[in-house]
């Protein structure tokens, strides 16, 4: 039996998901077997927020596998783009501390991309913060960069959600995450057989 921690924030905790689970659920329904898969993901967490509790996380669970899904609050800005929650050298720059911890455990580290969200309706929230897509595509673009300079798998997901599968603009529904769950699932089962 192999354990799967996946951390993240709501989009790994499955915000918006009317069945509930998101896709960390509906992967481990898919992927039959005695894997024991553990969502530790909290929504609003940030890259510095999953590197302040990452450490606890771990050892409580012990993983063989890690998945990390993290960056979209990040990448939130108040009045302009430019002004990010967390700036583009700092996200790089914990995302090296998290696997740095991670590697304490296990050497088997996934990277989900950023998907795309409906910024026509994430604008609109009047929230101090906004998301973007053109933020959300630099920070994926640093995931994917970080993964290719340290040999991790990365899995895309910035091309795979349409506005249908975006209830609020920024979290899949049940749809979405059904395609969120197909996608990682492929990726998953090279790690695991």
């Amino acid at each position: 039996m192999k354990i799967i921690s996946v951390f993240g924030d709501s989009l790994v905790y499955g915000m918006g998901d009317s069945l509930e689970g998101g896709w960390v659920t509906r992967v481990q329904y898919k992927i039959k077997g005695k894997n024991k898969f553990l969502n530790f993901g909290i929504p609003g967490d940030t890259s510095k927020d999953l590197l302040e509790r990452i450490d606890e996380e771990l050892k409580e669970s012990n993983p063989d596998i890690v998945i990390v899904l993290i960056g979209a609050n990040d990448s939130q800005y108040k009045n302009s783009p430019e002004n990010t929650l967390i700036n583009i050298e700092q996200y790089k720059n914990n995302l090296e501390k998290i696997v740095e911890k991670i590697k304490k455990y296990t050497n088997e580290i996934i990277f989900i991309g950023l998907p795309k969200m409906n910024d026509s309706i994430t604008t609109d929230w009047h929230y101090i913060y906004n998301f973007c897509n053109n933020n959300l595509q630099k920070y994926d673009a640093i995931i994917k960069n970080f993964c290719k300079e340290n040999s991790f798998k990365y899995t895309r997901l910035f091309d795979l959600l349409e506005e249908a599968d975006l209830d609020d603009g920024a979290h899949p529904n049940s749809k979405g995450y059904e395609k969120i769950a197909d996608r990682i699932e492929v990726s998953l089962r090279e790690n695991i057989a």
